[in-house]
C-alpha cells in the first residue's frame, strides 16, 4: 500500500512539473512578445537597448521551461509504468514474462535517456541561442555607435518595465522555491532566468529614468555592462559542458548541468558557499566539503573577501595622470587647486572622497554640424558619399543660402532668390591648458553648447553666402571666416576651447528631389569645361607642331641651296684642273681617267681583258686573295725535287 502511495504521489509530482513548466512557458512567451513589440518592432516607445536585451534570458527561460515540460510528461509515463508494473506483480501474471523485460514497458528507458542525454542538448541549444543574439547585439550597437531612437515618452517606457519586472521576479521567487522540491529540480534553472530577465527589466526602467532627465548616454552603457554578464553566463555553461566529461560518475548527479551556479548565488538564499560545495563533491566525485581544508577556507572566505574588498577600496587612492593629461584634484565634489596637475602619480582620498579628474588638451576633438551624430574623435575618416545616393545620417540640417541673380531675356535682373543646401561641418577643436577650469566646471556640456554656437554661426553666415561660391572656390574662405566668428563665441561663452579647423565637408542640395537636377546642371558644366580644355589641349599641340614642321621644311631647303652651289663651285674647280691636265698631256691623261674609273668606279666589277689584235683569246685575271688553296694550286715541280 505503502508502495501505490509512492507511486501515485510520483504520478501527482510529475503531472504538476508539467503544469507549472507549460505556465511558465506561456508566461515566458507573453513577456517575449511583449519585448520584441515594444524593443524591435515599436523601438521608439521604449527607445532602450537594456530592454532590448532582455530577449536573451526570456529565450533561455522559454527553452528550459519547454525542457522541463517534456520532463514532467516523460516522468508522469514512467511513473505510471511503475504503477502498472506494481498491478501486474500483484496479480501474478509475471510468472511468463518478467515485467522488467517487457516490451511494452519503454517509458521507464525514455525517460532515463531523457535525463542522460537532454541537459547536453539543451546546454548546447542554449549555448548557440546566446552566442547568437549576443553576436547580433553586439554588431549592431558597433554598427550603430551612440546614435539611437530616444523614447516616446520615457515615464510610460519606465511603467512598463517595472511591471513586467514584477512579473518575471515574482515568477523567478516561485520557480526557484519550488524547484528545491523533489523531482522539481529543473524548475531552478527556469527560475533563475527569470530572475535574470527581471533584473535586466529593472535596468531598463531605470534607464528610461534617466532618459526623462535627459542621460540617453547610459543606456548603452548598461546594455553593454549586461552584455558582457550575458557572455559571463555563456561562459559558464560552455564550462560546465567541458568540464562534465572530465568528472567521476561515481557521484549522482545532482543538478543538471545546465543550471547556471553563479545565478544560483543571487537566487538562492546562503547559497554560495552550499552550491561551491556541492559543486566540488560533484566535480570530485567524493565529499571534499568535509575535509578539514574546506572548513578552513569556508572559515576564512569571508573574511579574506572583506579584506581584499578593503585593499581594492584603498587602491582607488592611487591616481595616475597621463603624458598627455592634466588632472584637476577633487575633494568631497570640490575642486582643491586650480592649478592643473602635470603628469604624474598622485595620491588623494579614495572614492567616492576624493577625485582627481583627467582631460587631454592635445588630444582634437569635434562636433558636427549638418548631419546627426553625437560627439566623435577627430580620427575617424568620412565616408565618401554622392549626391542623388541617400546618406546614412538621418536628420540632416538644411541651411539657407542665396542664389546670384541672372539676366533675363529683357535684360533684366531677377530678385535675388534663396536655397537650400545641406553639408557635413566637423568643427575640430582642442581644450586650452590656460582655460582648463572653464571647460571643466564652467559648463555643463561644453561640446553641446559648441555645437548650437556653431550651427547659429553657420546659418548666419550662409543667409549672406553666394550658393555657386559655397560650392567652389569660396569653400576655404568661408571656413575661415566661420571658424574665427565660432573661436569667438565660444570665447564669450567661456568654453575654454580653441577651434582648430572647421572643413566644410559634403557641401551639396538636398538629396531629393533638388540633387539629381544639380547633378545633371554641375555634369553639363564639367563637360563644358573638358570640352573647352580639350579644345585648347588641341591647339596647343597642333599649332607647335606646325611650327615646327614650317621651320624643318624652310631649314632644308636653306641646306639644299647651300649643298647644290657648293657642289657645282667644287665641279666646276675640279673640271677646271682636268682641263689642264688633258691639255698638258692628253694620252695620260685618258689613260689615267680609264684607271681610275676601273679602280674606284668599278672596283667590285668583274673584268675582262682582251687584246685589239688578239680577237679570240680572252684572258681572266682575279686578283682576289684566296681563303685556302687547292690542290690544282701546289707547286708539283718544287715537290718532285725536293
Amino acid at each position: 500500500m505503502e508502495i501505490d502511495n509512492d507511486l501515485r504521489a510520483a504520478v501527482d509530482r510529475a503531472r504538476l512539473m508539467t503544469r507549472l513548466s507549460v505556465i511558465a512557458g506561456v508566461l515566458t512567451l507573453v513577456l517575449l512578445i511583449l519585448t520584441v513589440a515594444l524593443g524591435f518592432i515599436k523601438p521608439d516607445f521604449a527607445g532602450s537597448d537594456t530592454f532590448a536585451l532582455t530577449l536573451l534570458p526570456l529565450l533561455q527561460t522559454l527553452l528550459f521551461s519547454a525542457g522541463a515540460a517534456i520532463y514532467g510528461i516523460l516522468a508522469g509515463a514512467a511513473a505510471r509504468e511503475e504503477e502498472e508494473k506494481a498491478l501486474l506483480q500483484k496479480r501474478k501474471d509475471n510468472r511468463a514474462l518478467n515485467t522488467d523485460e517487457d516490451v511494452r514497458f519503454t517509458a521507464g528507458r525514455t525517460f532515463a535517456n531523457y535525463r542522460r542525454f537532454a541537459p547536453y542538448v539543451l546546454s548546447l541549444l542554449a549555448l548557440l541561442i546566446l552566442g547568437a543574439l549576443l553576436y547580433f547585439f553586439g554588431a549592431q550597437w558597433s554598427y550603430r555607435g551612440e546614435n539611437r531612437i530616444p523614447p516616446a515618452n520615457a515615464l510610460h517606457a519606465a511603467l512598463v518595465a517595472t511591471i513586467l519586472m514584477l512579473l518575471s521576479a515574482f515568477a523567478g521567487a516561485f520557480y526557484t522555491g519550488q524547484g528545491r522540491a523533489r523531482d522539481f529540480g529543473w524548475l531552478k534553472a527556469v527560475g533563475a532566468w527569470l530572475t535574470a530577465s527581471s533584473a535586466v527589466f529593472l535596468c531598463a526602467a531605470a534607464v528610461a529614468i534617466c532618459n526623462r532627465f535627459d542621460l540617453s548616454s547610459i543606456d548603452l552603457k548598461v546594455a553593454w555592462v549586461l552584455f558582457w554578464l550575458m557572455a559571463l553566463l555563456g561562459g559558464e555553461l560552455l564550462l560546465n559542458m567541458i568540464i562534465e566529461f572530465y568528472r567521476p560518475r561515481s557521484i549522482v548527479e545532482s543538478k543538471p548541468i545546465f543550471e547556471s551556479r553563479l545565478l544560483a548565488l543571487f537566487t538562492e538564499p546562503g547559497g554560495i558557499m552550499r552550491n561551491l560545495a556541492d559543486t566540488l563533491d560533484y566535480q570530485f566525485g567524493f565529499r571534499v566539503s568535509s575535509t578539514w581544508i574546506y572548513g578552513f577556507v569556508e572559515r576564512a572566505l569571508f573574511p579574506a573577501i572583506l579584506c581584499w574588498a578593503a585593499v581594492l577600496w584603498l587602491s582607488t587612492s592611487i591616481y595616475e595622470v597621463g603624458p598627455e593629461d592634466v588632472g584637476i584634484r577633487e575633494r568631497f565634489g570640490r575642486v582643491v587647486s586650480t592649478t592643473p596637475l602635470q603628469p604624474g602619480v598622485y595620491l588623494e582620498l579614495p572614492r567616492p572622497f576624493g577625485n582627481i579628474a583627467t582631460y587631454s588638451c592635445s588630444r582634437i576633438r569635434e562636433v558636427k554640424v549638418g548631419a546627426k551624430s553625437d560627439v566623435t574623435d577627430a580620427s575617424r575618416e568620412p565616408e565618401v558619399t554622392l549626391w542623388t545616393v541617400q546618406h546614412r545620417e538621418k536628420g540632416e540640417n538644411e541651411f539657407i543660402v542665396a542664389v546670384e541673380p541672372r539676366a533675363t531675356a529683357n535684360d533684366r535682373r531677377e530678385a535675388i532668390s534663396v536655397a537650400l543646401v545641406s553639408l557635413d561641418m566637423p568643427v575640430q577643436y582642442c581644450i586650452r591648458e590656460s582655460q582648463l577650469m572653464d571647460y571643466a566646471y564652467g559648463n555643463r556640456e561644453p561640446a553641446q553648447i559648441l555645437r548650437r554656437i556653431a550651427e547659429e554661426v553657420t546659418t548666419d553666415y550662409l543667409a549672406s553666402c553666394s550658393l555657386m561660391d559655397l560650392m567652389a572656390k569660396g569653400r576655404g574662405e568661408a571656413s575661415r571666416i566661420i571658424r574665427d566668428r565660432i573661436q569667438k563665441r565660444a570665447d564669450e561663452e567661456k568654453l575654454g576651447i580653441e577651434i582648430i579647423g572647421v572643413p566644410l565637408l559634403g557641401v551639396h542640395p538636398p538629396v531629393q528631389p533638388v540633387a539629381p537636377a544639380f547633378q545633371e546642371v554641375f555634369g553639363a558644366m564639367e563637360q563644358k569645361e573638358a570640352m573647352i580644355l580639350a579644345a585648347e589641349a588641341y591647339s596647343e599641340g597642333v599649332v607647335p607642331e606646325a611650327r615646327a614642321t614650317a621651320q624643318k621644311i624652310e631649314a632644308d631647303a636653306l641646306a639644299y641651296r647651300y649643298r647644290t652651289a657648293k657642289v657645282a663651285e667644287a665641279e666646276a674647280a675640279r673640271f677646271a684642273k682636268q682641263l689642264i691636265r688633258y691639255q698638258a698631256m692628253p694620252a695620260m691623261f685618258m689613260l689615267s681617267s680609264r684607271l681610275e674609273l676601273l679602280e674606284r668606279d668599278a672596283a667590285k666589277v668583274r673584268k675582262f681583258v682582251i687584246g685589239k689584235n688578239l680577237k679570240h683569246e680572252v684572258f681572266e685575271m682575279n686578283f682576289e686573295e684566296k681563303e685556302r688553296l687547292d690542290l690544282i694550286d701546289a707547286d708539283l715541280g718544287k715537290t718532285v725535287e725536293q
